[in-house]
């Protein structure tokens, strides 16, 4: 995964324009392709009015919808202790603490009181054969506590019927979730390939899913640097509601 700045990483915080991510408990640390995740989907001009953030660790992206979205009440469900700390401490200092719930259980416990216009997640992907020592990394990156099915099935019980889901996985593991949420009626109806450089392959993938099968899927391209290693205008134009140097 990219990091924004190691220099800010020993802070163990990042600044954004209107909002602080403090990350000194969560195992996983703000990333660039999550940023692009936030960024990417409160830019859609869904204007969803209850929002659900799957797995939101440090609340980066129910943070992101909170300031772009500006009549959502937003739903963070986390599973980890210490991620829950450090989005707690974010959502209090945030200008949106009004609409900001943080709820600390496995998703798969998690009981909807409605449906939800927008679901957003950026859910671990790992197998057990690539696991760290950390027990909290394995929580964070490892698809044993979120598995794809699993992601799949909260989806469609949570989602409104006109609602819209974005998921962010690598290639192989989002073309396995788009083949999944297929059989069970959740459909792809946009996607994202992101890639770090014109010369490398797809770093990562957004996906936009509905209940609504499209006769068309809309499918983009966004390249993070260009050859001098400079972002892109395209990404800069994505993140300059955001990142403070842009």
């Amino acid at each position: 995964m990219l990091f924004l700045s190691k220099a800010k990483v020993a802070n163990n915080y990042f600044d954004f324009k209107q909002f602080r991510v403090n990350q000194s408990h969560a195992a996983m640390k703000v990333t660039t392709e999550g940023c692009i995740l936030g960024a990417w989907t409160a830019a859609l001009g869904l204007s969803p009015k209850r929002i659900l953030d799957i797995g939101s660790g440090t609340g980066l992206l129910s943070l992101m919808l909170a300031q772009q979205c500006t009549d959502a009440k937003i739903d963070a469900v986390e599973l980890d202790q210490n991620a829950a700390v450090d989005a707690r401490q974010n959502f209090e200092l945030s200008p949106w603490l009004d609409r900001l719930n943080l709820i600390q259980k496995p998703i798969q416990e998690f009981v909807p009181q409605r449906e939800y216009d927008l679901i957003i997640s950026n859910p671990p992907f790992y197998k057990s054969s690539l696991k760290s020592p950390s027990y909290s990394i394995n929580h964070a990156r490892h698809d044993d506590t979120l598995s794809q099915i699993d992601l799949v099935n909260v989806v469609l019980e949570c989602l409104s019927d006109s609602g819209t889901c974005a998921v962010l996985y690598p290639e192989r593991e989002m073309n396995q979730f788009i083949s999944l949420g297929h059989e069970r009626g959740l459909f792809l109806n946009r996607r994202l390939n992101i890639y770090n450089h014109n010369q490398s392959s797809v770093f990562r993938v957004i996906g936009l899913f509905s209940t609504i099968v499209k006769t068309e899927i809309i499918e983009e391209k966004l390249l993070i640097r260009n050859s001098k290693n400079e972002y892109t205008r395209d990404f800069t134009n994505l993140l300059k509601e955001y990142y403070l140097h842009l």
